[in-house]
C-alpha cells in the first residue's frame, strides 16, 4: 500500500480522503496516513477517523518511518496549490491523481499529475488535462480541449469543444463556456457566468452573458 497523506484539511481535503476510501473499495491502493495543515487549531483532529497531523515542518516522524510518501495537494485556489506543491517537492513528496471511479474518462484523454477528478464527471475525447488541476464533481469537458497547469473547475461546469483554459484559471460552479474559446492564464470566471467571448490574462468575468468586472 503507498503511504499517502492529504495536504489540506478543509473541506476539500476530507472530499478527497472520502474518494481515496472510495478508490481503495475497487482497488486497495493506498494507506491514508493523515492530512498535512498548518493551522494548529486543527492539528490532533480526526475527521472521518482520518488524523490531522501538523504543518510539513512536523512530520519527520513520519519521512523517517516510510521510504516513499505519496501526497495529494487538496486546496483548490491555484495561487495557493502552486505554493504547496512547491512544499510538497521540497519534502520529496510524490502527487498522486485522484480519479473517482464514477467518472467517465475517454481513453484518449491525457492526464498531468496531481490530478483531481471528482465523481460524476464526464470528459470526452482527445482532451488534455494539465498538472495539478482540480475538476470538482458532475463537470462536463467537450471534445479537443485543454485545461492548464493549476487551474480549478469548481461544482458542474459545462466547457464545450476546442476551448482553451490556460493556467491558473478559477471556473465558478455552474459556468458555462462556449466552444472555441480561449480562457487566458489567471483568470476567473464567475459561479453561474456564461461565457460566450474568449477571455483576457488576469482577467474576471460575471453573469449572463459573462462581463469583466
Amino acid at each position: 500500500m503507498k503511504k499517502l497523506l492529504v495536504v489540506g484539511a478543509g473541506g476539500l481535503g476530507r472530499e478527497v480522503a472520502q474518494y481515496i476510501k472510495d478508490i481503495n473499495n475497487i482497488n486497495p491502493t493506498y494507506e491514508l496516513l493523515g492530512f498535512v495543515d498548518s493551522d494548529a487549531n486543527k492539528k490532533g483532529l480526526l475527521f472521518d477517523d482520518v488524523p490531522v497531523l501538523g504543518d510539513f515542518n512536523e512530520l519527520d516522524h513520519i519521512f523517517d518511518s516510510y521510504e516513499k510518501i505519496y501526497g495529494f495537494c487538496a486546496v483548490a485556489k491555484p495561487t495557493i496549490k502552486r505554493r504547496l506543491i512547491n512544499k510538497m517537492q521540497e519534502y520529496n513528496i510524490e502527487s498522486i491523481n485522484v480519479i473517482h471511479p464514477n467518472s467517465y474518462i475517454s481513453p484518449q484523454v491525457k492526464i498531468g499529475k496531481g490530478v483531481l477528478i471528482s465523481p460524476y464527471c464526464v470528459i470526452t475525447t482527445n482532451i488534455t488535462i494539465g498538472d495539478y488541476v482540480h475538476i470538482n464533481p458532475q463537470c462536463g469537458i467537450g471534445h479537443d480541449s485543454k485545461i492548464g497547469d493549476f487551474s480549478t473547475l469548481y461544482w458542474s461546469v459545462n466547457i464545450s469543444g476546442n476551448v482553451t483554459v490556460k493556467s491558473e484559471v478559477e471556473i465558478g460552479s455552474k459556468a458555462f463556456i462556449k466552444q472555441g474559446l480561449i480562457v487566458e492564464k489567471n483568470a476567473v470566471i464567475g459561479a453561474g457566468a456564461v461565457v460566450i467571448r474568449s477571455i483576457e490574462e488576469g482577467k474576471t468575468v460575471v453573469g449572463v452573458p459573462a462581463k469583466e468586472i
